[in-house]
């Protein structure tokens, strides 16, 4: 069964330096809860193609490859796993004007079924919502900082 977490925020930033700041997978654990690894996996870093894997520790450690399936310069960006827990991430960037941007994160997981499956959702279940706000609000803080 799909899980879907939906949430946004705005920032107090253009939506250029927002776009290129999530865009960076260099900044990606200072931002995003959780995640304690994330590498590129091959040479391309950026745009539709470009894969990573990464590992959540979110009550128990999730691994996973996500692959960039849709990638426009400041709207859009989307990652999709391709190997290890099923999950896409859509972040789409609005520009808000007065140099504010308007985030919006739609994040889609399946955990895997069975035992293993119960145990690992019995772990993530009461950290998602944790997780949400503490991206949120570190992305806001980060980007406004810069």
């Amino acid at each position: 069964m799909s899980n879907i977490v939906e949430h946004s925020v705005e920032i107090d930033a253009p939506v250029e330096k927002v776009f290129a700041y999530v865009d960076d997978f260099t900044h990606t654990k200072d931002w995003m809860y959780g995640l304690s690894r994330i590498e590129p996996v091959g040479e391309q870093l950026t745009g539709v193609g470009a894969q990573y894997d990464g590992t959540m520790q979110v009550g128990v450690p999730l691994k996973s490859r996500i692959e960039c399936t849709a990638w426009e310069r400041d709207r859009l960006i989307e990652l999709t796993s391709v190997k290890g827990i099923r999950n896409t991430q859509r972040w789409s960037f609005t520009d808000l004007g007065g140099d504010r941007t308007r985030v919006e994160a739609w994040i889609s997981y399946t955990l895997p079924g069975g035992p293993a499956g119960k145990a690992i959702a019995s772990a993530v279940k009461p950290v998602v919502g944790i997780a949400v706000r503490h991206t949120s609000e570190s992305l806001v803080r980060n980007i406004e900082a810069l």
